[in-house]
């Protein structure tokens, strides 16, 4: 029978190359990334891409395997889910596999290296060839590692494949399993065997039965199906077990949705039936202070901000991501668009793709093609060429590969705004001018009719009309391509371009642009949270123009397209502080700097603009006692109230009506001095000590699990004080550890290591290791000055 070992624990890392001298093996748990602990370099090569930190270097990880007794009929795997990056495996000295690209899984069959007893597991990992990435990658084992254990005559499960039909109105489905293996060998022993197919409910209980053979086929009827969507994420688990001696028997179970999704040139996406538009942001893979050793009950934290948003899809940016995330967008409720790569045969990619774009991107889809969160997939962004014959060549090559592995999701590739003529293939911007090129480039083609016609070509060989900024030419691109809709893969959070220039700084949202146009399957903001890399250049060590902070704290466009999507009534106000030391954004990604505080103590008298959003109907805003009438939310095309208020300190409050009924408030205090520390939630409401919780749900008891605690300065009243800075240090007692501190300010340079870090804007974080079994810990805040904070977290059983 099938058994799978974790390998997250006992693992040692060498930098050195001296892999004989002990002293130089440091002992590690997964996931691990070795480049987030180096020192920052501003003057590095390939800074701004990689955070600054340098991790071009050769890895080796080690790791003992012990085995008590080999056994019959029995093969070994190591299956990874992502090493970063050139893999070469040995196991017992001998050379087992490797595998080149750092964001695709693979296994490999080790089972004639391993021996009774004590085996060497040794991985060597090679960073140094350039290009690098254009965002921060990581460096290492930073993603799981297993050893699986499977019968002679196994079931892959990347072999199998999983449909269903469904019957929204009568509540019934029929769900097929098959599978198609590249490997004849594999097919034919399928095609021998017997298999049993069981679907069960979320309470285990088996609602359908079928058994026959795989390659032909074997179909599960079900009745009062519960369907799966982003709002109702209902899963099913189906199993497949195939028959014979119980040495030679296989199981292998996942989690399925059933659902119906359709793309129209008309009406956009429609699930089960009903038009839904793709509310997403685009994210990378790394979290912030702990680079890219990421976890999943990191990014549930991250994915439930989303959701408080109304947010319900996200468009995993450029690469592979864990399959965990996929997981959370099953569970949570996601629709996703995936995508294997970013670049085809320019920049990192060009070393990869030519050799191994097909394996990639198999991997991909063979490991995702069953999720219903899944609803499309991409097979490049911005790449050379865009609309040129030998970039048409590539793309068609990528779509009928997808279309091979799968026909039940639309095809495509996301297009960068700039289009260049022929004659510029092969200049010295390699085919490529990025969405953030503002003056592009002399040959790059302005008419909007010409680039229209280059759309228009991609999009004959594609599923679905997949563009990056590019709400002003839609009508122009629907005309051209009416029976395919259009996919915003990246859309500025606040200003829209203009038809004759891309940056044009108008207040007229994207973000709205499909509920007025239905064939607009809707959009993907760049970008949900901020991200390593891809700095506009030193100090900042990252990407700032997101709608969420490294630590989770939520800005200004959290709040403004959450009054878009979400129907639980709020009212939130913010002042535009140009007080505020800029952070390095690209200005058409940026918001004007809303920040929510009524503090300004070197302020005698002056008018402050503010905005508000909100959902209401009306909104009233109280200086004190004094009224300020303010316009219906009607009145403004971004559905963002701006204005202007006398600057009193004291007490602000703004109240929410709808049909004339107060149903949201805020209430903001001109702070006296800072006196003390205070843990929050990310609501923004204290935590009491005491009171925190750790999911255990569905971790594996070795896996130690990372949390983001957040402090604040509030004054004797207990109001935040936005501009408190002082420096804060962060301890922990008991069965917990600091990995990180971080304040959400990219260009913060004080690092991550350590346990010590600035407030910004009145906050900051640690991120803190908690054990896969915790009696108590307490974290402890503490600045010069201020009184401590301290928060206690035991387990939730």
């Amino acid at each position: 029978m099938r058994q799978s070992v974790q390998l997250w624990d006992r693992w040692q890392v060498n930098d050195t190359g001296n892999l004989e001298s002990s002293s130089d093996w440091q002992d590690v748990t997964l996931p691990h990334d070795d480049a987030i602990s180096q020192p920052l370099e501003p003057a590095m090569e390939w800074g701004v891409d990689q955070a600054f930190r340098n991790a071009r270097r050769l890895l080796w990880y080690r790791r003992l395997i012990t085995i008590q007794q080999l056994q019959a009929h029995t093969r070994y795997f190591l299956t990874s889910d992502g090493m970063y990056e050139n893999a070469r495996v040995f196991v017992n000295g001998h050379e087992a596999g490797g595998h080149a690209y750092g964001y695709s899984p693979f296994e490999i069959d080790i089972t004639h290296y391993l021996q009774p007893g004590d085996n060497e597991l040794l991985i060597s990992l090679d960073t140094r060839e350039v290009p690098t990435d254009r965002w921060y990658s990581g460096a290492g084992i930073y993603r799981a590692v297993a050893l699986e254990l499977r019968p002679e005559n196994y079931v892959d499960r990347r072999d199998l494949v999983v449909t269903s039909q469904v019957d929204v109105s009568r509540k019934t489905a029929r769900v097929t399993c098959r599978v198609d293996s590249d490997e004849q060998s594999r097919q034919r022993e399928y095609a021998r065997g017997l298999y049993h197919v069981s679907l069960r409910d979320a309470d285990s209980r088996v609602v359908a039965y079928a058994t026959g053979n795989l390659v032909e086929g074997i179909d599960c009827e079900l009745s009062e199906v519960r369907l799966w969507s982003a709002e109702t994420p209902y899963l099913y688990t189906l199993s497949v077990e195939s028959e014979g001696p119980e040495e030679n028997r296989d199981s292998i179970s996942q989690r399925i949705g059933l659902r119906t999704v359709e793309f129209t040139g008309e009406q956009g996406m429609l699930v089960n039936g009903e038009k839904t538009i793709f509310r997403g942001v685009c994210v990378h893979q790394d979290g912030g202070a702990v680079g890219s050793a990421t976890t999943a009950e990191l990014w549930r934290k991250r994915l439930s901000i989303l959701k408080t948003m109304g947010y319900n899809g996200l468009r995993l940016a450029h690469h592979m991501h864990p399959s965990w995330m996929l997981d959370l967008a099953d569970e949570m409720g996601f629709y996703v668009y995936s995508e294997p790569f970013d670049k085809w045969q320019s920049g990192h990619e060009k070393r990869f793709f030519d050799a191994g774009w097909k394996e990639d991107l198999d991997a991909m889809l063979r490991r995702d093609r069953n999720r219903p969160s899944v609803v499309m997939w991409g097979v490049g962004n911005e790449v050379e060429n865009q609309a040129h014959q030998s970039m048409l060549a590539i793309l068609r090559m990528l779509v009928s590969e997808a279309h091979r592995l799968d026909l039940t999701r639309p095809v495509g590739c996301a297009l960068s705004p700039h289009f260049l003529t022929e004659r510029a293939e092969g200049g010295p911007h390699e085919g490529v001018i990025q969405a953030t090129d503002e003056n592009g480039a002399p040959e790059e083609i302005t008419d909007p009719a010409q680039r229209v016609a280059q759309i228009a070509q991609v999009a004959a060989l594609s599923d679905i009309v997949v563009l990056n900024y590019a709400e002003q030419w839609y009508d122009a691109i629907h005309q051209a391509v009416p029976n395919k809709p259009i996919f915003g893969s990246e859309v500025y959070q606040y200003f829209q371009g203009h038809e004759l220039q891309m940056q044009d700084y108008r207040e007229d949202n994207p973000n709205l642009v499909p509920l007025r146009k239905p064939y607009v399957i809707g959009g993907a903001v760049w970008a949900g949270f901020d991200y390593l890399g891809e700095s506009m250049g030193w100090p900042s060590q990252g990407w700032s123009g997101a709608l969420i902070r490294t630590n989770n704290s939520v800005k200004a466009g959290y709040w403004l397209l959450r009054s878009y999507w979400t129907g639980k009534p709020f009212v939130r106000f913010m002042v535009a502080d140009y007080t505020q030391p800029d952070e390095n954004v690209k200005e058409h990604w940026d918001i004007p700097p809303f920040v929510h505080h009524w503090e300004f103590p070197h302020i005698h008298k002056a008018v402050i603009p503010y905005a508000i959003a909100t959902n209401c109907d009306e909104v009233r805003i109280w200086v004190n006692d004094r009224e300020i009438y303010v316009p219906a939310v009607s009145h403004f095309a971004n559905r963002l109230i701006t204005g202007y208020l006398p600057y009193q300190p004291g007490k602000l409050t703004v109240i929410g009506f709808t049909n004339g009924t107060e149903v949201a408030r805020d209430v903001l205090y001109t702070p006296g001095k800072a006196q003390r520390l205070q843990f929050i939630t990310s609501d923004e409401k204290e935590m009491p000590i005491s009171t925190s919780r750790v999911d255990k749900e569905r971790l594996n008891p070795t896996q130690n699990r990372l949390q983001v605690v957040t402090v604040r300065a509030v004054d004797s009243e207990g109001n935040p004080v936005f501009h408190c800075s002082e420096r804060v240090t962060f301890s922990v007692e008991g069965d917990a550890q600091i990995i990180a501190v971080d304040n959400g300010n990219l260009m913060n340079t004080e690092g991550f290591q350590g346990n010590q870090v600035h407030l910004w804007q009145g906050k900051a974080s640690c991120i803190i290791r908690i054990p896969s079994r915790l009696s108590q810990a307490r974290v402890c805040a503490h600045a010069e000055g201020l009184e401590s904070a301290v928060l206690t977290i035991w387990e939730n059983k």
